[in-house]
């Protein structure tokens, strides 16, 4: 096999994307996925921060990765990849390095059926600080368990806006 084709499938879940790019994935469904910034408003040169809300609306229990109180924020970049947008594009926004590490049994969690998590300790690798001034929405890509097939979705979008 190639070197550049064993590259291109051992890269990270964001780098080989749906047709139309992170805008074209539907809505999560049977998980409800919801993304809330925690100050609607930012200066230039802060970055938003913001949590993550998963609700099971199915009938059973939800294998999850387990990112709760901070933990393995590793993964939390490929697993759980923020995108911003402006208007109706998306924002090319410089990320830092994300390695994420192996993924162990212990790295999930079961939801059970009409239960409810949030991650305020959620973390990202994109450098918001440097947006200009004006109005913004995020959204995140989520993958609920990424040794199954289960497609990744797209949580709800959180608008905040930077100002001088």
């Amino acid at each position: 096999m190639a070197w550049w084709l064993l590259a291109a499938i051992l890269a990270a879940p964001g780098a080989i994307q749906q047709r139309g790019g992170p805008m074209a994935y539907q809505a999560c469904e049977s998980l409800s996925v919801s993304l809330a910034v925690e100050q609607p408003e930012v200066s230039r040169g802060e970055t938003p921060s913001f949590s993550v809300a998963v609700t099971n609306r199915s009938d059973w229990p939800a294998r999850v990765l387990d990112v709760r109180n901070g933990r393995r924020s590793d993964l939390q970049e490929s697993y759980y990849e923020l995108y911003v947008i402006q208007g109706s594009r998306v924002v090319d926004v410089p990320v830092m390095i994300s390695d994420p590490g192996p993924l162990w049994p212990d790295d999930f969690f079961e939801l059970q059926p009409g239960a409810r998590v949030e991650f305020r300790q959620f973390s990202h690798k994109r450098r918001l600080e440097n947006l200009p001034p004006g109005a913004y929405q995020a959204f995140i890509l989520f993958s609920q368990d990424p040794l199954s097939s289960v497609p990744r979705c797209r949580s709800t979008s959180a608008p905040f806006t930077v100002h001088d």
